[in-house]
């Protein structure tokens, strides 16, 4: 079969196994052939400060084996922070290809196994109420991590597979985002269980339901007063069950974010989610943020009022694609889940690639230089609003060209497509379901590579969001 996306060549074949267990098995015998595995039993490195981690490992690991508790919360209240001693710098998860130093791998794995023997409400001469104050204060300061998914049409299938391994692994974070198609791809794993999740992908059922296109739709650019929204709905409501932000939350425990542009000049973009907007369908929010201006007519939001009954969220308010104001709402994440940590998946080819650029002179000069052409663009746009008379829609144009200027379109951890700028001629093609199980591969594969650093930096706040879900299940108990 032609491939629907030209992929580049990959770097080493052993990238394209069949399954992640295969890929890490494949990477390990590649890291020992070459300097990799090397690399990560030596302690020593100039991107990390390795003495004073290994220092705090010894003592944790002592102190946790001698039993003295207080001692132990002391020194992990010394403390807990994805960057400890540079922990955290990107380049220790990508020297190896099956992980980091292992030195770094040991010191996380004391840390959690500290946390979870303190957690133990019974076995710990502290006093509960303490441990319990040190649990949210360390899970406060030590920060979430969230997956973005970006928007792109076609190409945000990718984002299925993205999911799927992350899921399999069990490495998903709670808190989602997505924009355009991405909120579609939140919405299906918002609303589903884990293991609802992975049936979607036994017998290849979510491919053939995503290409059945049943009512028969077409959609291009210039099409959006042609086509029938009552059969757009009717497509969504076969996969994205009929529930509130705030309904899927109670269900899944993940927090689903879904952006959302205005259609008019001089309002603001949203972040719906089930804090900010708990009582709206998932539905109308999905339909809102995949409205491209061309393609779809702007969308009025639907919620649910006390009587159970839907009707109209900020009547006279109507809404269009959310990747235009916030593909990835990295801010706003941060102030309302506490996120510090972010894994992007990014559909768009040539937005936001890790630079190739060494630091040094032409490293500043490019980022100088990109700054610049951003003000230049940004105070002309201001200026023409200022000085001159524009229509409604002129507005709303230059309101989103500002917008997406100021952008960014990567994260701590990322997660590109192999194909390239050939791949924008498919952005709103209707796939076959061949196409569309070789686009979920694509997403897989992609995800592989991260895999370790993602399981690395997300630990501790993994092992964290379980302790507190624990500890709030515990006391809703002890309540009833």
């Amino acid at each position: 079969m032609k491939r629907l996306f030209t992929a580049k060549k990959p770097e080493h074949a052993h990238t394209q196994g069949d399954c992640y267990t295969d890929w890490l098995e494949e990477s390990e015998e590649y890291d020992r052939r070459t300097s990799g595995h090397q690399w990560r039993e030596t302690d020593e490195s100039q991107l990390y400060d390795y003495l004073s981690i290994r220092k705090r490992l010894e003592k944790l690991r002592r102190l946790r084996k001698k039993g003295d508790d207080e001692a132990l919360l002391f020194a992990l209240n010394e403390g807990i922070h994805g960057n400890t001693a540079g922990i955290g710098q990107a380049r220790l998860y990508q020297e190896a290809k099956s992980g980091t130093k292992l030195l770094i791998e040991d010191f996380i794995s004391e840390i959690c196994m500290a946390l979870i023997h303190l957690s133990h409400r019974e076995t710990s001469a502290i006093p509960w109420e303490e441990r319990r104050e040190f649990f949210h204060r360390a899970s406060h300061c030590y920060g979430r991590s969230a997956l973005m998914l970006s928007g792109g049409g076609t190409l945000g299938y990718f984002h299925f597979g993205v999911l799927k391994a992350l899921v399999e692994q069990k490495l998903c974070p709670r808190v989602i985002s997505g924009a355009s198609a991405g909120a579609f791809v939140a919405a299906i794993i918002g609303t589903r269980t884990d293991g609802e999740y992975l049936q979607l992908f036994e017998g290849d059922a979510l491919a053939l339901a995503l290409t059945s296109n049943r009512e028969d739709i077409k959609i291009g650019f210039g099409s959006g007063d042609k086509i029938d929204m009552g059969k757009i709905k009717r497509e969504l409501a076969r996969l994205i069950p009929d529930m509130t932000f705030l309904e899927a939350f109670e269900k899944t425990g993940r927090s689903i974010n879904i952006t959302v542009s205005p259609a008019e000049p001089r309002q603001n973009s949203r972040l719906l989610n089930h804090m900010s907007s708990p009582s709206v369908t998932i539905r109308s929010a999905v339909l809102a943020s995949s409205a491209l201006p061309g393609v779809f007519r702007p969308v009025q939001l639907e919620a649910r009022n006390v009587r159970g009954k839907v009707q109209p969220y900020l009547p006279s308010r109507r809404w269009i694609d959310g990747s235009f104001s916030q593909d990835l709402p990295a801010r706003r994440l941060a102030r309302m889940h506490g996120v510090n940590h972010f894994i992007v998946s990014q559909v768009m080819p040539g937005l936001g690639r890790e630079p190739r650029l060494h630091p040094g002179v032409r490293k500043i000069l490019s980022d100088a230089s990109v700054a610049a052409t951003k003000e230049v663009v940004r105070g002309s746009l201001d200026l023409i609003q200022r000085y001159f008379t524009v229509g409604p829609k002129t507005g709303v144009a230059m309101n989103t060209l500002n917008a997406l200027i100021d952008q960014r379109y990567s994260g701590d951890i990322n997660i590109y497509p192999k194909y390239g700028f050939e791949s924008l001629a498919s952005l709103l093609k209707v796939l076959s379901p061949e196409e569309m199980i070789e686009l979920f591969k694509d997403g897989e594969r992609a995800t592989w590579p991260r895999m370790p650093a993602i399981e690395a930096t997300t630990r501790i706040g993994r092992t964290l969001d379980e302790i507190l879900h624990t500890v709030e299940a515990d006391d809703r108990f002890t309540v009833t």
